[in-house]
């Protein structure tokens, strides 16, 4: 629709592809030399801008001729206003933009990848001495999960939806997807600490725990067990004597040596691992093997020989429960049977190390007088020689 007649004269349009109303001043004529169209978004602009136009001709007259060249470039950058103006910016304000986004794009660029950085985090993590061997192994394993998954993104690109994505896609525990975001949180941590990313995208990943009854083994199987390691493996049955009858964890069982022990008070030191050091009174039962392994074991050899341990293990759960190991079934067996005795969860959880929620949440079960006593019952006398 035309809102003025005389040159130049003024259009009002409608967006073919927001439906929204525009202006647009013609200001086309041989006659007075000029070639221009130009848009608006409001009417009060382009009538104001046509009234510039012909007040100047009727000042100056004929305007200079404009080259072809010269007017498909004003009507590019008229074209280019239209477009700007819809979402309220100007030329100048898209071209600060764009150089920002070309310097983001270029410190994008130089960082590292993934790939580099967690194998930087991984000998960062193993620099330090006191980890156990177990959380040596579990930071090499995720650390080639992450080079595997991740390995040729570069930092900005590690999205939170798409870890979160990646874990709840594998055919796995909640409680397993909590220990893999554990391992990856701490290399995200990592690379924000070194400046490289400004935030961990793990932040907001949850997983819930999975509802946990720990099991364990009966009495008759940790007799077995214990049998069998005394019979084959005589240097090792204080370390799985202490496995049993105080619950501790391997790792914490492989760094026991003589002199943690108090014999005159039956007094262990627990030394720090994957909880605080804490000493625990030793049960009856535990301090007659403790005793048998001492007499067993010659003048300045160490608690537990470590050398080749993990083989010697495997094949101890081979011979005996013919491979079917229960993942920490000592540990629970003890918490479980301890729980029972002493009537204390509190107790209970300041023995092993844990918090009270979680011995009461795992360790719930109720166990049978008869059972109870016939655990705490298994000393080398009844298990060596079958008396009853």
């Amino acid at each position: 629709m035309r809102i003025r007649k005389e040159f130049p004269q003024v259009y009002k349009l409608n967006d073919a592809r927001t439906g929204l109303p525009y202006f647009q001043v013609s200001a086309r004529s041989k006659k007075w030399g000029m070639n221009e169209r130009k848009t608006f978004t409001t009417e009060e602009e382009a009538l104001n801008h046509a009234r510039s136009i012909a007040k100047l001709i009727e000042q100056t007259g004929k305007q200079p001729e404009v080259s072809p060249e010269k007017l498909a470039l004003a009507d590019k950058y008229s074209a280019l206003l239209t477009r700007l103006e819809r979402h309220g910016k100007t030329p100048e304000e898209a071209v600060e933009f764009y150089v920002n986004y070309l310097g983001d794009e270029l410190i994008k660029s130089a960082k590292p990848s993934i790939r580099k950085l967690v194998d930087n985090w991984k000998t960062f993590k193993l620099e330090d001495s006191t980890l156990s061997q177990k959380t040596k192994d579990e930071i090499k394993m995720y650390h080639k999960f992450i080079s595997w998954q991740w390995g040729d993104l570069k930092p900005d690109d590690l999205k939170r939806n798409d870890i979160d994505s990646v874990l709840k896609k594998k055919p796995i525990s909640n409680n397993t997807r909590r220990q893999y975001l554990k391992y990856i949180r701490q290399f995200c941590s990592y690379i924000v600490d070194e400046n490289i990313l400004l935030r961990n995208p793990t932040v907001g990943i949850k997983f819930k725990r999975d509802d946990f009854n720990g099991d364990f083994y009966s009495v008759e199987q940790t007799r077995e067990l214990l049998k069998y390691v005394h019979e084959k493996h005589k240097d090792l049955i204080g370390y799985y004597a202490l496995l049993v009858f105080a619950g501790l964890r391997p790792s914490e069982g492989a760094r026991v040596q003589w002199r943690d022990f108090n014999f005159s008070t039956n007094e262990l030191y627990v030394r720090k691992g994957k909880t605080n050091a804490r000493h625990i009174i030793l049960e009856p039962v535990l301090i007659e093997w403790i005793k048998l392994h001492k007499e067993n074991t010659k003048q300045d050899i160490p608690f537990v020989t470590l050398k080749a341990l993990p083989n010697r293990e495997k094949r101890i759960r081979e011979e005996v429960l013919n491979g079917d190991w229960i993942q920490d079934g000592l540990r629970h067996g003890f918490a479980t049977y301890f729980r029972n005795l002493k009537k204390n969860l509190n107790l209970t959880a300041d023995y092993m190390g844990n918090s009270a929620a979680v011995v009461k949440r795992h360790y719930a079960r109720t166990i049978s007088t008869e059972n109870i006593e016939a655990f705490w019952g298994l000393n080398p006398e009844r298990v060596l020689n079958g008396v009853a």
